[in-house]
């Protein structure tokens, strides 16, 4: 199969992330921003050479993804969409459902890390109010704290309510997610320390680590909450100013937590690093790929692309080739 009779399908899909703040905020002010980035790989995808289609997801999307004449789904962004091409056995770029369902799961994938000997921060999993109950007396880990659901995305679901430094704050925050989201509320020792990111690119023994990104946060924000990620107005250090040796173990601890959850093609993984030494935070098996404008892109993943010289087409074809390589 040659790259110039590959067709590729392009899910308009809108994101999770958006649905879950949209919960959390009752609609406030959420601006959608699926149609740029269905755009952006539309544009991308072409200029690589492939033969595009975008397919809007609506009631009848079983029967329109079977007439669809294509090789690959490209942009997958849910498990719905996984389990659905699963299903009808249509190959997508991506993981499979049991990887995104882990990694959509932040307790799960804590847990495999926690298995697999990786450093990641001690966690309660509160499913009521009474399940905070534990931090009014013998607490398993000191204040602060940090609360965000349990299979949020994107920041959705984080706001300055997050940061915890007492029990009636505790109760507040957990209760207003439970009421809103509709999900267990994860409850974290909070971690100070520089925000690291790292892409993810490749399967099985050929995995490579992107460049690593570093999120500055403006003075007196010590975090990323849904509207600070939308803004889109942090600094962003990529390649990370970090020491040879540094960056190489975060590198490779992202490859390990990327490979514990046993993950396909791409994804990103979140790390805290501080004094103690690094924490896994999450990973994102849908984590956003765009790459424009150059200045201010809107994905991490992105941003790495640029630090490594790449246009968006050269980035996405990239990916797309590890898919292929994968299939077969």
């Amino acid at each position: 199969m040659t790259k110039e009779k590959i067709k590729i399908c392009v899910l308009e899909k809108k994101r999770g992330n958006f649905s879950i703040q949209e919960k959390f905020a009752k609609n406030e002010n959420i601006i959608d921003t699926t149609n740029q980035e269905v755009e952006h790989h539309l544009s991308a995808l072409n200029e690589a050479g492939y033969d595009v289609k975008i397919l809007k997801w609506n009631d009848n999307i079983i029967y329109d993804l079977k007439s669809l004449d294509i090789d690959i789904v490209f942009n997958v962004s849910s498990i719905v969409e996984t389990a659905i091409l699963e299903e009808l056995e249509i190959p997508y770029v991506g993981s499979d459902i049991f990887g995104c369902v882990i990694a959509t799961d932040k307790v799960l994938t804590k847990d495999l890390w926690f298995k697999k000997g990786l450093p990641t921060s001690p966690y309660i999993l509160a499913r009521s109010k009474e399940d905070c109950e534990i931090f009014k007396k013998n607490k398993p880990f000191d204040y602060p704290l940090f609360i965000k659901p349990s299979q949020g995305r994107g920041s959705s679901g984080i706001d300055e309510s997050s940061l915890i430094y007492s029990y009636n704050e505790l109760i507040k925050g957990v209760e207003k997610r439970l009421n809103t989201i509709n999900q267990p509320v994860l409850i974290e020792k909070f971690l100070r320390g520089r925000e690291i990111t790292c892409g993810i690119i490749g399967n099985g023994n050929q995995i490579k680590a992107l460049p690593l990104l570093e999120i500055i946060h403006k003075e007196k924000e010590k975090f990323l909450t849904f509207n600070k990620k939308e803004l889109d107005d942090d600094k962003f250090q990529c390649p990370a100013k970090l020491t040879p040796k540094q960056s190489k173990e975060l590198q490779k601890l992202a490859i390990s937590a990327f490979q514990a959850i046993n993950l396909r093609d791409y994804g990103r993984v979140d790390i805290i690093l501080s004094e103690e030494g690094p924490f896994l935070l999450e990973i994102n098996c849908f984590a956003g790929l765009m790459c424009t404008p150059k200045d201010k892109p809107h994905s991490y993943m992105g941003f790495m692309a640029i630090a490594e010289n790449k246009k968006s087409s050269e980035f996405l074809d990239e990916i797309i080739k590890e898919a292929l390589k994968r299939i077969g």
